[in-house]
């Protein structure tokens, strides 16, 4: 499957089945092997939670975010995605301008 047609299902899907703490998201797509999909993402939360959590709860929050979006694109497509580990972020809404 090439780059531009995960992009349309990804945009079709993502906003659907993003975790309930997420109030957007904005994201990349790479293709880096031939079944993988690499993300570059930003994901929005509202800023009570944000400013609510630990630096340690805050990376469990993205971990967690990053997992279970994982696990359901790959159960809803079969795409196999990853996230970038030095691109993707949660920001909180008043920090994010689209």
């Amino acid at each position: 499957m090439g780059k531009e047609r995960v992009e349309i299902i990804l945009n079709k899907l993502l906003p659907v089945i993003i975790p309930e703490e997420v109030v957007d998201i904005v994201f990349d797509v790479h293709h880096t092997s031939p079944n993988q999909f690499t993300l570059d993402a930003v994901f929005v939360v509202p800023d009570e939670l944000w400013d609510s959590y630990d630096p340690i709860n805050k990376a469990a929050l993205e971990h967690s975010i990053k997992m279970k979006l994982r696990r359901k694109v790959r159960a809803y497509t079969d795409i196999n995605v990853v996230f970038d580990k030095d691109n993707t972020r949660v920001v909180k809404q008043s920090d994010f301008e689209r």
